[in-house]
């Protein structure tokens, strides 16, 4: 199956796109984690619906955060967490804003049924796979 239908597939399923790229990135190094998954529906539509900042990217920094963040207060955050996180910002910022010349949801999809099927698959195969070379480059993740 290829990305863009694993995509469409998981859309009809019900996942938001930051549920998507965190459940493709655990795929990719073959585990499961239904309540993080389900933690990370909260960030859909900009966070809520509120049309506030993506889901993929949002979702993208969550994937990120999964390899390097810190697990309790005495374990610290790997040193490359903030580095790789605003890579994704800026790399995202910038192709949204190049792309559709916005960088919130709603200014992307208008929270339009319509405009978000035919954007966000697109959007989310391409965090998901910057998420991927983000992690690789730096040693965390061979693939």
């Amino acid at each position: 199956m290829d990305l863009y239908e694993k995509i469409t597939e998981l859309g009809t399923m019900g996942y938001h796109c930051s549920q998507m790229i965190m459940i493709m990135t655990l795929e990719t190094i073959g585990e499961e984690n239904s309540q993080l998954v389900k933690a990370l529906g909260g960030l859909g539509g900009g966070i809520g619906y509120c049309g506030d900042t993506c889901g993929c990217l949002t979702g993208g920094a969550c994937a990120i955060g999964y390899f390097l963040g810190n697990l309790a207060p005495e374990e610290k955050e790997d040193e490359q967490m903030k580095p790789a996180v605003q890579e994704l910002y800026q790399w995202f910022h910038e192709k949204t804003e190049e792309e559709f010349g916005a960088f919130y949801c709603k200014d992307i999809t208008h929270l339009d049924w319509g405009v978000i099927m035919e954007r966000c698959p697109a959007l989310i195969a391409d965090t998901y796979t910057k998420v991927m070379e983000i992690l690789t480059e730096r040693g965390i993740l061979e693939l």
